[in-house]
């Protein structure tokens, strides 16, 4: 990218940005650094709207969401939650029950499956302890966590309500409402998950939408829900153009929103299909890379602010500014 087409990007008129979680917002210990912190607050400074959207329920993100402080309405479960955290008013595009138990059935064809049924206030679980599957499968992970890094994880993942079933039979017997979504866990065999979600899309076709943001899973939810449908009903209801919308993720649940802001942004630890289709690559999430973003609009925005107030001042104040670069 050229320096050229770099200040083009940077120096638009932002009203809104749209933030992923995992692997963008926090680094691999599972925290929101100082630095992202501070950047993020100078973007709210300059009346820039700034928010969460992410694959995550309700409660594993709310307490995200307070740290930065968000200003606009929270968008969760990949676009089919939309929350005032502040208010609690709330918009849902939910997946048809019957669509949801028909699914889970279909699961029980294949070996070790297991799901996740993200409901509006907590979460139907197929195994027999969520919490103790959770925590086994991070004490078992290489990277080792801070005693903080440990207690975010506790806090946004295994102390939320979990409804344990042990089967999915009775999943499908708790399920007494449309969920958000469905998250389906595939087994060893990594081609069994593939022939699952191709017959699920030849049964449902556009009734159902499916993304994924961790490797052998596959989240299900009601027909066009994405982040950036999510995104497009939180900009209208603000007022906001897509031009105007900045988003910034690492996965592929992050693509559409990606694609469909004025300026879509990956990290640098996204794969490479994400990266190809941003608008702007920058650094990873442990290397602070949305914090570098954010410094960098920032920067652009101010001088911007600076010289458009100069110019309209006096005409020798416009003289002293020209030829000066803003980056």
């Amino acid at each position: 990218m050229t320096w050229k087409n770099e200040l083009d990007i940077f120096k638009n008129k932002f009203k809104l940005i749209a933030l992923d979680v995992d692997g963008t917002l926090i680094n691999d210990d599972h925290i929101v650094t100082p630095r992202t912190l501070k950047a993020i607050e100078k973007a709210k400074e300059l009346g820039i709207k700034v928010t969460i959207a992410t694959g995550r329920h309700y409660p594993s993100v709310i307490r995200l969401a307070r740290k930065i402080q968000i200003n606009a309405p929270l968008i969760c479960c990949d676009g089919a939650v939309i929350s005032d955290i502040y208010t609690n008013d709330s918009i849902y595009h939910l997946l048809p029950q019957d669509i949801a138990v028909d699914v889970m059935r279909m699961t029980q064809s294949y070996e070790n499956f297991a799901v996740q049924v993200f409901i509006k206030n907590g979460k139907i679980y197929t195994g027999h302890s969520y919490r103790g599957d959770f925590i086994k499968k991070f004490l078992r992970a290489p990277v080792k966590r801070s005693l903080k890094g440990y207690v975010n994880l506790l806090r946004d993942f295994v102390l939320i309500p979990v409804q344990n079933t042990g089967n999915t039979k009775g999943a499908i017997a708790a399920l007494s409402e449309s969920p958000a979504k469905l998250v389906v866990y595939g087994n060893e065999r990594l081609e069994d998950l593939e022939e699952f979600k191709e017959k699920i899309l030849a049964r449902y076709g556009d009734k159902i939408s499916i993304t994924s943001s961790i490797k052998n899973t596959i989240d299900i939810l009601k027909g066009g829900i994405s982040k950036a449908a999510g995104l497009n009903i939180l900009a209208e209801k603000l007022g906001i153009k897509r031009d105007e919308i900045i988003t910034v993720g690492d996965n592929y649940n992050d693509l559409e929103m990606i694609k469909y802001a004025g300026l879509g942004v990956a990290m640098g630890n996204a794969p490479e299909q994400v990266k190809n289709k941003a608008d702007y690559v920058t650094d990873t999430n442990n290397q602070e890379g949305l914090a570098k973003f954010l410094e960098k609009l920032i920067s652009v925005q101010i001088k911007q602010k600076k010289l458009v107030s100069c110019q309209t001042k006096t005409s020798t104040c416009e003289k002293r500014t020209q030829g000066h670069a803003l980056l």
